[in-house]
């Protein structure tokens, strides 16, 4: 046998075989060869996978805000300073002016006060929650940074398509909170979830970088639970309560109300997209210069704001340029906190960015909004279709406290975003409604159908309008049963108690809806007979079948009364004593009833389009509204829904809540 001995010189190892096993040496050779083709083939394939899923990225997946309903306009703060009420503008100084009257050659229609507080400040209009100007008596009646808040968040949910249930943490920030405590955020978050729900709500007291701070924690929250998906971070201010006892014209045109907030949401993709760096700090040089007193009194010094907020804006935006590894000369917008011309055309400049491409819509139409400024700034840039994907963003701030910081963003691809599904909100719980042939109560049986729950629905005798719900319902494919129980018969009571105790172990949620108003009408006598049954309907049959029933119902019962009760309503007498009777009872009926793990609602919805408004003459309709301090007509769908989410949310917008004892009275669309 003879032995052949083979070398490599370039692994440097031998391998002593026989004659005969040449041939599988060479096979084997070619093997390993074309294995690690393949491994290396492989290992490419892979290379390309986990490019794909490389970038982690966090974006903004939703944009909302909301502002003060009335609109400041510069022409009225030149007439408040004309009248002496405002101090601190001289227009013979603005008048002598080279600067002005070169301006005034080329814009002959501008005056001097527009041209200071427009052209130099660089604020137009401005949006206050009251109208000019703000004092504490309006602010009283105004609304809130709650409510400017919660506008605000519903509105960036409803953009992003992403349920509240599934949002993992809420942070808001402000420095005019409507109340001291509990924070605002945990108050906020009420309006969207369930009492089931335990996600965080986290606080931040901080204005002018409030939104950039409260970004820099939810990332901090991202990176520290992984499993986050979805954060809300919202900034909701009142600026003016802070002026209800000032007079200067700086400040005045300077300030605004609003909220704005933000979804952000993990997403993997192929390309850096989102946020790319962040940073904040403190300058504690300007701690003394401006800022809020503990009588809510703005106070600040115009030169030493200007003067540090430059300087810290640029040097913060310079290093989230560095940061994210870009020259200037490569963003398509900064979008600033709104602080005015003063500040922020210095900053463009010094950071080599034209002017048109500094976004300043905010603080032209709506003011200094303080930490909302930056999310108001980008839903309206979306609004309008000005955020195109790629987009490179710096968006610095700096203001009170010395607070100051800066993020970077690459606007992400466009997504086909589809509406919130509400199917499940209300899966599993099954409600009996009275009376859902009237226009409150067919919009409620809508409302509960749409949110998945399965129904026990009554109504009098109105069968063509019963027959055309249920085939809505059939539509939707919910459950239901519909029974037709006319309620001045006491036997047809009995039979229909006796059949939902037969055919239901429990029920979770009770709603009488059922109402009539008998004539409305003073100069019409009213017999006893009609009397009689707009107790029975009103009054007597919910409170028989709430107590019949309170044995099966597990977990809210919902009396729809009337602000008819409020507004010292004499048309319809009998109406107005039937609805007083059942809020009496359901009173007293909410301890017993809280004690069996039971809570009541007493739902008191404002004067609605479709209801007792159509039997009111103008004249009527006007002095009852007058009487309530209601603004508008509500609409039923709205009010239906409103009660829909009263049966799993602890507080709703826009209605105003008290306590009697254990119940809630809920007032929609007025106030007393």
């Amino acid at each position: 046998m003879q032995v052949l001995i083979l070398k490599t010189s370039t692994i440097g190892w031998c391998l002593l075989i026989t004659e005969c096993g040449l041939v599988f040496y060479l096979k084997t050779i070619l093997l390993v060869l074309i294995e690690v083709a393949s491994c290396r083939s492989s290992e490419k394939r892979i290379s390309n996978q986990l490019r794909q899923i490389m970038y982690k990225n966090i974006i903004f997946s939703g944009y909302g805000y909301a502002t003060g309903k009335y609109l400041i306009t510069n022409k009225q703060l030149e007439e408040a300073s004309r009248n002496g009420y405002l101090e601190g503008f001289s227009e013979e100084l603005i008048l002598s002016s080279r600067n002005y009257q070169k301006f005034a050659k080329q814009n002959p229609e501008t005056n001097p006060f527009d041209y200071f507080v427009g052209h130099k400040m660089g604020m137009k209009t401005r949006v206050h929650v009251s109208p000019f100007p703000p004092s504490k008596t309006k602010m009283a009646a105004s609304e809130t940074t709650l409510d400017l808040g919660v506008e605000a968040i519903q509105n960036a949910l409803d953009d992003s398509g992403i349920h509240p249930e599934d949002v993992d943490a809420w942070i808001v920030s402000t420095v005019s909170p409507h109340e001291q405590a509990p924070g605002i955020a945990g108050t906020i978050k009420c309006f969207f979830v369930s009492e089931a729900n335990q996600t965080q709500a986290i606080t931040i007291t901080s204005g002018c970088s409030g939104f950039n701070i409260g970004l820099e924690r939810a990332m901090e929250f991202f990176a520290a639970k992984p499993d986050t998906k979805n954060i809300v971070v919202a900034h909701t201010e009142t600026m003016s309560a802070f002026l209800t006892q000032k007079t200067s014209f700086v400040h005045l045109a300077t300030f605004g109300d609003a909220a704005g907030a933000v979804v952000m949401s993990k997403k993997e993709a192929a390309q850096q997209e989102g946020i790319i760096s962040i940073n904040n700090y403190q300058d504690i040089k300007m701690i003394d210069f401006v800022g809020v007193d503990k009588n809510w009194n703005l106070y600040m010094d115009n030169s030493t704001i200007k003067e540090r907020a430059v300087e810290n804006i640029i040097k913060s935006g310079i290093e989230i340029l560095h940061k994210a590894n870009w020259d200037s000369s490569l963003l398509d917008l900064i979008v600033p906190h709104q602080t005015g011309n003063a500040i922020l055309h210095p900053c463009a400049k010094h950071l080599g960015v034209s002017s048109d491409k500094l976004y300043q819509g905010v603080q032209e139409n709506m003011g200094n909004i303080s930490g909302a400024s930056v999310p108001v700034s980008l839903a309206l840039l979306m609004e309008n279709n000005e955020l195109k994907p790629s987009m490179k963003i710096l968006s610095p701030t700096a203001g009170v406290g010395g607070e100051y910081g800066s993020f970077a963003y690459i606007v992400p691809a466009n997504e086909k975003k589809k509406p919130i599904d509400i199917s499940k909100d209300l899966s599993g719980k099954t409600a009996l409604i009275t009376g859902i042939t009237g226009n409150l109560g067919t919009e409620v049986t809508f409302a509960l159908a749409r949110r998945g729950a399965k129904l026990i629905l009554q109504y009098n005798s109105n069968t063509e309008k019963a027959k055309q719900i249920e085939t809505e319902l059939q539509k939707m494919g919910v459950q239901f049963e519909l029974f037709q129980c006319n309620f001045i018969e006491k036997e047809a009571i009995d039979n229909l108690i006796e059949t939902i105790k037969s055919k239901y172990n429990e029920i979770h949620f009770l709603l009488h809806t059922a109402a009539v108003y008998g004539r409305l009408n003073r100069a019409v006598d009213v017999s006893d007979e009609e009397v009689k049954n707009v107790a029975q309907i009103n009054q007597f049959m919910p409170i028989l079948i709430t107590k019949e029933l309170q044995t099966i119902v597990k977990e809210k019962v919902l009396y729809v009364g009337s602000s008819a009760e409020d507004g010292q309503f004499a048309d319809s007498s009998a109406y107005v004593a039937a609805k007083r009777g059942l809020h009496g009872f359901a009173a007293s009926f909410a301890a017993e009833a809280f004690a069996n793990g039971i809570k009541s609602i007493y739902y008191m919805p404002g004067i609605m389009r479709d209801g007792m408004s159509k039997s009111l003459s103008n004249r009527k309709l006007y002095s009852f509204m007058v009487k309530l301090g209601q603004a508008k007509l509500l609409y039923a769908s709205d009010v239906a829904n409103r009660i829909a989410k009263s049966l799993y949310i602890n507080k709703i917008e826009t209605v105003k809540d008290n306590y009697e004892d254990t119940m809630i009275v809920r007032r929609d669309g007025y106030k007393v």
